[in-house]
């Protein structure tokens, strides 16, 4: 019996074998400043043989709240995301003792296995790190914070008055002066 949220690739022989599975990932593990919350992720999907290796077909949904970096606010999200994996055996860097292996450019949807039963949370945690944005936003016209007093400028204008001077302009303030 394989322990839970892993794939026994030695089980898969002609015919693909279908998933499910359900993982819980913390905040703390996850890692990611504009993370606020995160939903129990459903991975379901295939694996069948291929030639050297193994194909995983999958489809990931979550969702959870993301703090938006221009007004701070929280906001919900939700995530479905298909896509599809190579799992060869061996090529891991990171070893002792082994030198490092670069990765080319096939190699960025391939997943390297050393033991055929192969726990899934480690595939799910990077597709999640790469679906959560950089700079997220509430909306795309997000207005941000006012700089002077804080306020949401999404819930309305403040009244503060911003009078900026651009510095390179100073020498003809003082020229004009002079006139």
């Amino acid at each position: 019996m394989n322990p839970p949220a892993t794939l026994s690739l030695d089980a898969i022989l002609d015919e693909p074998i279908a998933f499910v599975f359900e993982l819980d990932f913390s905040l703390e593990a996850l890692d990611r400043e504009p993370l606020l919350e995160i939903s129990p992720v459903r991975f379901q999907g295939e694996v069948s043989r291929i030639e050297r290796g193994y194909a995983l077909e999958g489809r990931l949904a979550y969702r959870g709240k993301l703090e938006c970096s221009r007004c701070l606010v929280a906001y919900p999200f939700q995530t479905r995301e298909d896509f599809s994996l190579l799992l060869y055996k061996g090529r891991m860097a990171g070893k002792p003792g082994e030198e490092e292996v670069a990765l080319e450019k096939e190699d960025l949807d391939a997943f390297f296995y050393e033991d055929p039963v192969i726990s899934v949370a480690p595939i799910v945690e990077e597709r999640i790190q790469m679906a959560i944005p950089m700079k997220p936003l509430c909306r795309e016209d997000c207005k941000g914070l006012c700089p002077q007093c804080g306020q949401d400028r999404n819930a309305g204008e403040c009244g503060c008055v911003a009078e900026v001077v651009d510095p390179r302009w100073e020498p003809l303030k003082s020229l004009k002066q002079k006139v």
